[in-house]
């Protein structure tokens, strides 16, 4: 996903309207791997373990699909560090807790509820 230039997808070579990837340029496993462009955020984070402010960093949400894959999952990446990759359940999982959870509804609307 962590590409300075997104490329479109070729609709010949591929299905996918988000992938960037640029299929069949080079003779690569990868090459044959349906990423998106990935969209970046900077965001505020810790540890778990952490105590403090935390610390900015910069991190890419995105859609994955290797082609050994039979989905397509969703990508939360630190580039150059490491990532996760959720599956459509998973995604779907954790936006139903948000909008659900009447505590994490409200904190991700609008903070503790003690701010």
């Amino acid at each position: 996903m962590t590409r300075s230039d997104g490329f479109p997808s070729d609709p010949h070579t591929c299905r996918y309207d988000w992938c960037s990837t640029e299929h069949g340029r080079t003779v690569h496993a990868l090459d044959e791997d349906h990423r998106s462009a990935g969209y970046a955020v900077t965001v505020r984070v810790r540890n778990a373990a952490e105590h403090g402010e935390g610390r900015f960093e910069e991190w890419e949400v995105g859609l994955l699909r290797r082609s050994s894959d039979d989905e397509t999952w969703f990508v939360v990446e630190r580039p150059g560090d490491g990532s996760i990759a959720l599956s459509r359940d998973a995604a779907r999982a954790l936006r139903r807790a948000i909008e659900t959870d009447r505590y994490l509804r409200e904190f991700s609307a609008t903070g503790d509820s003690g701010e």
